[in-house]
């Protein structure tokens, strides 16, 4: 991909005029010419969409109200001081003064309305011309400069690249390569003779560039038949207006193995030690179920002692046995789908006992439906056993430990509440890690072995849900699973995406795949036919440019559908104009894609529990 802007590449062109008709049909001319357009209603509005997206060249109105195309061009001019924008300047009255004046505050160039096509074909094709010279231009001075001031560091640079264990590519945004490393040549091997843009991300490590960006750990097949993890890292950089990534490729295969060593290692001993131990807890059963003879009450006491610490180094060998293979990922779940109420009475009811021991209730409140989840329902009542043991076991006594089953419509959520002395938030980062406990001294008072509550959280994840603890405001701790929800195919929410711009709605169609299902509508006509189609959508986003008159477009909308499900989305607009229709609105030029999805399916979540309950 070359580094600066070709004669075949498209302009980004800003349109600027605040009459409505010549605006659209100004903005159809252009891309109809195949380049990109920015729309912009007035003076001020050119000037905030110019900082937002960078313009190649400015087509403005030299006659608006408030701010005027003349005041703009001053503005402009003293904005790009380093960089030449071109501004072409329109109008329909007769004569060339205010084109003389329109050229003495900055402007490059003047077209007189009507604007004939041909003309602006020219003239943006000999703009495109200037522009690709000026960057090359550019780009060249700048590798000169580079070359000249920094040569001795470059020959260093090139050695340690060269020289480095670890991959190093260096890639464009579309996934082509740039360049590879000796290291990187060799794992892959790729010929010395073999340029490397020819060569994809794809086609040399089987991997898309977002999943390795997305990953610090991949697995990756090379040609020789080997299966080897790497370990990722990543930077992004730029030259001008062009992304590119250098992603590093560290081998994991010897730290595998050790992982591997010390896994085998546990789970051997781990074994040898189960067999014996059930001979110990065996015998010790026998002595105080009276098998050798009635004991002196000294020795009953020792051997319920010796019982207790045989119970409790059962349990450690069963933790790090259950560790050794989630780590190892040789722990198979027996997946289902089911309900929760009865899997978690069964609990209740399991540990009742021991809760009685320590003079501790636990109370099972379920508060609105049950819905369908996908668990192992044996692990599932490893993980209630665990929270609930804790739970009993950091209660006073005489207090009430509480499990709480509810919902918000997409998920099932467990909660485990205790009245005990709360989390200390110090150690509350820690909690789910391996072998954390918050008194480590060997004279804590509560037993444990520190893995329990990692095997819950590694648990709970392989259940694709999450395991969360927080403190109450006066004491006590609350512990929650949230798994998800099964939906199912009446209840499958969708989602309509209105927009001229093919790139947002395949941006928008990409960013929400695998969260709902996405209609898109080029205009209101076939959005109605897609609701015809299929009923009321969950969310609608909607891009306004383009559309006509936005006032007149989001009035329609709002008749088509609820107030409460339309998000406006693009940088035609901004936050005002979407109050004044009671609308919500997002800018997409300044918000990542990570927030802009938590944004949609906190509406989706909001819709779901409307639907449930019965408001939809």
């Amino acid at each position: 991909m070359p580094l600066s802007l070709g004669l075949d590449e498209k302009l980004k062109v800003l349109v600027a005029d605040d009459i409505d008709s010549a605006r659209r049909e100004l903005l159809q001319m252009v891309r109809d010419l195949g380049h990109e357009t920015i729309e912009a209603v007035s003076g001020e509005d050119a000037l905030r969409l110019m900082d937002l997206h960078s313009p190649d060249v400015i087509l403005l109105d030299l006659l608006m109200p408030h701010m005027d195309g003349f005041e703009v061009v001053k503005e402009v001019r003293k904005r790009y001081t380093e960089k030449w924008l071109p501004v072409i300047v329109l109008s329909s009255l007769e004569g060339q003064e205010h084109f003389a004046k329109a050229l003495q505050n900055g402007a490059t160039d003047y077209l007189v309305k009507p604007v004939r096509p041909a003309i602006l074909r020219a003239k943006l094709r000999q703009y495109q011309r200037i522009l690709s010279m000026q960057s090359n231009l550019g780009l060249h001075a700048q590798r000169q400069h580079v070359i000249h001031e920094h040569i001795a560091d470059a020959i260093v640079t090139n050695a340690i690249h060269d020289n480095i264990a670890d991959a190093i590519i260096t890639l464009n945004e579309q996934g082509l390569i740039s360049d590879l490393n000796r290291a990187a040549r060799r794992i892959f091997q790729v010929d010395d003779a073999r340029g490397d843009s020819d060569i994809s991300i794809m086609e040399l490590t089987g991997l898309s560039l977002d999943f390795l960006l997305a990953h610090a750990e991949v697995e990756i097949h090379l040609e020789n038949g080997r299966r080897v993890w790497f370990q990722v890292t990543h930077n992004s950089w730029s030259i001008g207006s062009n992304a590119y990534f250098t992603i590093s490729l560290h081998d994991l295969s010897e730290a595998k193995r050790i992982e591997r060593m010390k896994d085998e290692f546990l789970a051997t001993v781990s074994h040898e030690l189960r067999t014996p131990l059930t001979s110990i807890l065996g015998a010790l059963a026998l002595l105080t179920a009276g098998a050798g003879g009635l004991l002196p009450s000294a020795a009953a006491e020792l051997v319920q002692v010796a019982k207790r610490n045989g119970d409790r180094l059962s349990r450690l060998i069963d933790d790090v046995l259950d560790l050794t293979k989630l780590e190892g990922n040789s722990m198979r779940l027996n997946m289902r789908t089911m309900t929760l109420p009865a899997l978690i009475e069964e609990a209740v009811t399991v540990n009742k006992s021991y809760a009685q021991g320590t003079e501790v209730r636990i109370e099972f409140e379920r508060r609105g439906p049950s819905f369908q989840v996908q668990v192992d329902p044996d692990r599932f009542l490893q993980i209630m056993a665990n929270l609930l043991s804790n739970a009993i076991k950091h209660s006073p006594k005489g207090t009430v430990v509480r499990v709480v089953l509810e919902t918000d419509g997409n998920h099932m959520y467990v909660r485990v509440v205790d009245q005990g002395p709360g989390i200390d938030k110090d150690f509350k980062t820690k909690l789910f890690e391996k072998f954390s406990q918050a008194d480590t001294s060997d004279r804590r008072a509560l037993g444990g072995t520190g893995l329990g509550l990692y095997i819950c959280r590694i648990l709970v994840e392989k259940m694709n849900g999450k395991i969360s603890a927080e403190s109450g405001a006066t004491g006590g701790s609350t512990f929650t699973v949230s798994l998800p929800r099964i939906i199912t195919g009446d209840e499958q929410p969708w989602v309509l995406c209105i927009a001229q711009d093919r790139q947002l709605q395949e941006r928008m169609q990409e960013w929400l795949n695998g969260m709902a299902r996405v209609e898109l509508a080029n205009n209101l006509e076939s959005a109605a036919e897609s609701i015809l189609r299929l009923g009321a959508p969950m969310v609608v986003l909607a891009d306004p440019q383009a559309q006509g008159l936005a006032d007149q477009f989001c009035t329609r909308l709002l008749k088509m559908v609820g107030q409460k499900c339309i998000l406006l989305i693009g940088d035609a607009l901004d936050a005002g104009f979407a109050a004044r229709h009671g609308l919500d609105w997002l800018s997409l030029s300044s918000i990542s894609r990570q927030d802009f999805v938590k944004r949609v399916r906190t509406i989706l979540s909001d819709a779901l529990k409307d639907r449930l309950h019965g408001k939809i």
